[in-house]
């Protein structure tokens, strides 16, 4: 859905109020905010992962589940951003945003879920990433989407991949190598470098394979571009709070390479002193 078109029919969850034709969608700040308060989402102000033919109610939908610690709360709401999706998706299955608006409304889902249920949501997620892939083999967007799943996948234990591999329908999933997931990420990483969630998930691999040099230069790229989105301000706090765990790692590393120890007795609040070779 563009800017300009109206919002699709449907009930919105409670605490959220969509208002006019392209009105804002009010969504309720639970965990930070008084009652009486709220944050505005615009369709002129759509976050950089958004392309054209996304629904303004799915995106909106999806940015409001970040607001919220309460993970019941965000189940609704990512829920009613489903059905926001599969029915803006039902008889248009060659319309790329469309689908893509499904595919983020399940990566989030299979973020937050747990058991088979994560593996379900994370299948069928595949699926449809696989199939907007085959109408655009050059989605920036959905490209970052399939590395991200396929670097989970590396990350899960090994019952969890072979549940899903194995039992419920996930066979493709073998495919989730590190090399693969590498392949994706950083291709929407070169595609879309506005989109900073980008270059965060691509450090991420980065710092997983033992290159963490190369993770680090890849975090600052996350810096530079304006937050103005919920998404976009977890993005900017994880890269600071993982920028200075990489940092301390990196020095540890190199001490360890000097032939460097800490000594002296480990008291709270100080740091021990380092003594090198």
């Amino acid at each position: 859905m563009l800017p300009g078109q109206p919002f699709l029919e449907g009930v919105p969850p409670v605490g959220v109020r969509l208002v006019g034709t392209i009105g804002l969608l009010l969504i309720p700040l639970w965990s930070a905010l008084s009652a009486q308060e709220t944050v505005a989402f615009s369709p002129d102000e759509r976050p950089t992962w958004v392309v054209d033919g996304v629904p303004d109610s799915v995106w909106m939908l999806v940015e409001a589940s970040w607001t919220t610690d309460d993970k019941d709360r965000r189940k609704e709401i990512l829920k009613q951003a489903e059905t926001h999706a599969r029915a803006a998706s039902e008889g248009h299955s060659d319309d790329v945003g469309r689908r893509f608006a499904l595919a983020v409304v399940l990566a989030s889902r299979a973020d937050i879920e747990g058991g088979r249920t994560k593996v379900r949501t994370a299948v069928e997620f595949h699926r449809e990433v696989e199939a907007i892939l085959e109408i655009d083999p050059q989605h920036a967007r959905a490209r970052h989407l399939l590395g991200r799943l396929y670097a989970g996948v590396r990350r899960s234990n090994w019952i969890t991949r072979w549940i899903a591999t194995n039992l419920l329908g996930g066979g493709a999933l073998k495919k989730a190598t590190w090399q693969a997931a590498e392949e994706h990420l950083s291709f929407a990483e070169q595609q879309a470098p506005e989109v900073s969630g980008h270059h965060l998930q691509l450090a991420a691999l980065y710092e997983d394979t033992d290159r963490l040099e190369l993770a680090l230069q890849e975090l600052e790229h996350v810096f530079p571009w304006p937050v103005v989105s919920p998404i976009e301000r977890v993005v900017w706090d994880e890269a600071l709070e993982v920028k200075e765990k990489w940092e301390h790692k990196l020095a540890r590393e190199a001490e360890r390479g000097q032939g460097c120890r800490s000594v002296g007795p480990n008291r709270v609040g100080r740091r021990r002193r380092v003594v090198c070779e």
